[in-house]
């Protein structure tokens, strides 16, 4: 009788534990398409082993069943630092592409007539005018090249002006959303660390929007980060502290303001 009520809370227990199993993957099912969600996986475990019988003659033990161990992100922390320097390198390429594309546009390199064209010109001016300086044509000439030179290389600059405007406008734009991740970094290292605290659960929802604005932080900034004990993600950016325990140092334009805590 007690080996088959043992039995049965085997039984039980597989039920109880395989229960789990489903509501993880519904939770994996449901989130699909969440931006930034990671899969997560049960992870089982044996329960207790009861000793039965005497020591002297024969000992036997008998199991109590299965229970869910932990539940786990199929998520690979060295992927996520592999991709997250890719990611920074591919966006300071970027950058200086689109930069050198502009300069293109601005100096016609491209396609149209060349910046360097109406120089040519200029120079072919005076030239003509030290073989005959009183030759009325080769005066008009270079006025007329210099003119051309001054109105192409005014145009140049006030391209040059106005995209460093956009530049600017664009640095600064990156900045403040810089801080504000470091600003939500450091709510979430709190939460998360609530949670954690008595290494009961995990906090996988908290940890999956965490890592998204570090692959997002990633994109901005060269930056380097690592995960204490207790669940908090300390980052620097380029070398220089940005985020710890308790406090997020801005940068930028933001740089002479009190941290937050």
């Amino acid at each position: 009788m007690a080996n088959s009520f043992g039995s049965l809370y085997v039984g039980a227990s597989g039920l109880q534990s395989a229960s789990h199993g489903l509501n993880t993957t519904a939770n994996n099912l449901t989130n699909v398409n969440t931006e930034g969600y990671v899969r997560q996986q049960v992870v089982y475990e044996d329960r207790d082993y009861r000793k039965i019988g005497n020591a002297s003659v024969s000992t036997q033990y008998a199991g109590l069943g299965v229970q869910v161990g932990t539940i786990v992100h199929t998520r690979d922390i060295f992927l996520d630092k592999a991709y997250r320097t890719e990611s920074g390198r591919y966006s300071f390429y970027q950058a200086s592409s689109e930069a050198v594309q502009e300069v293109y546009t601005h100096l016609q390199e491209s396609d149209g007539v060349q910046f360097e064209k109406a120089i040519e010109d200029f120079e072919g001016a005076f030239e003509e005018f030290a073989k005959d300086p009183s030759d009325t044509v080769n005066q008009n000439l270079v006025l007329q090249k210099a003119s051309l030179f001054l109105a192409r290389a005014q145009a140049v600059q006030d391209g040059f002006e106005d995209y460093q405007t956009i530049i600017n406008s664009k640095i600064t734009e990156k900045l403040e959303r810089i801080n504000e991740i470091g600003k939500e970094l450091v709510d979430y290292n709190k939460r998360i660390q609530a949670i954690e605290a008595a290494h009961v659960e995990k906090a996988m929802d908290l940890r999956d929007k965490r890592d998204l604005l570090l692959d997002e932080l990633a994109g901005l900034v060269r930056m380097s980060y690592s995960e204490d004990p207790s669940g908090v993600v300390k980052v620097e950016i380029e070398g220089v502290e940005f985020v710890d325990e308790i406090n997020c140092h801005y940068v930028g334009i933001y740089a002479n303001k009190r941290t937050i805590s």
